[in-house]
């Protein structure tokens, strides 16, 4: 028969147990509170959508190329690091902007949970580079920083750059600067020597214009009238209920592969 504990040794278990239920509590009340601000923004970038079409976008001045990883249905395959996925693990397809706050708030709150699942071969994720937001926010940003991705991934860093992007994004409105797609993001990212040349030559002459345009213009074809949309096999994935005020997928890789298995 073993002895209890002694009063002071409970006391400190009890303590323990408490610190970190406070700690996962607050975990979801910043997860939540990231989804509520992103789904208040969501409705203006709605509208904005649709008064993409029928507008011009930038002209190459480059032979036009298509960046190493890049989809058959142009947007681009985020690959894992040293593990090959199984040829039926779910895809997700993430339709994003990177002005977007919403979809910084979505990276923030679920990317390292994303990344796990990616890495382990759980799952395979596809990234759809919108540009909508150009229109609304009146510069050319989200084009920019879209052919910096693009860039990034002809460098084999398109994960780290794109990580960056959301992580340094401005306030609304004020767009990246130069210095920081060509210079800053990419010494964030790992991006040196020979590699920062190839990429800065490939960004400065604008090559993946007309891959930047047709992973754009992906959106309305699939059914997509916000960012950030995520997809599995076509059905949308619900973070959060709306009407019970509740979320539905917790920011864990346990979490969200129950949730993407479940959306298949």
């Amino acid at each position: 028969m073993s002895a209890s504990p002694a009063p002071n040794q409970r006391a400190r278990l009890q303590q323990q147990q408490q610190a970190e239920a406070k700690q996962k509590q607050l975990r979801l009340l910043i997860v939540v509170g990231l989804i509520v601000i992103a789904l208040v923004v969501v409705g203006i970038f709605t509208l904005v959508l649709v008064q993409k079409l029928g507008n011009s976008e930038p002209v190459a001045t480059g032979d036009q190329q298509r960046p190493p990883n890049a989809t058959e249905a142009n947007g681009v395959m985020v690959t894992s690091q040293g593990t090959q996925p199984a040829d039926d693990v779910p895809t997700v397809v993430i339709y994003e902007d990177y002005q977007c706050p919403a979809c910084a708030a979505r990276e923030e709150a679920y990317g390292p949970a994303l990344k796990q699942l990616v890495d382990a071969g759980e799952i395979k994720v596809e990234r759809v580079l919108a540009t909508f937001l150009d229109i609304r926010l009146q510069n050319d940003s989200s084009v920019r920083a879209a052919q910096a991705a693009s860039a990034a991934d002809a460098v084999g860093k398109f994960r780290e750059y794109h990580e960056v992007v959301f992580a340094n994004q401005p306030r609304e409105g004020v767009g990246y600067t130069e210095q920081q797609l060509r210079v800053d993001f990419p010494a964030l990212a790992g991006i040196t020597g020979d590699d920062l040349t190839k990429f800065q030559e490939l960004y400065d002459a604008k090559v993946f214009t007309d891959f930047v345009a047709a992973s754009d213009a992906r959106l309305v074809p699939d059914g997509v009238n916000s960012t950030p949309t995520f997809k599995v096999n076509g059905n949308d994935l619900v973070f959060y209920d709306r009407e019970k005020e509740q979320l539905l997928i917790e920011p864990t890789p346990e979490s969200m592969l129950a949730a993407i298995k479940a959306t298949a």
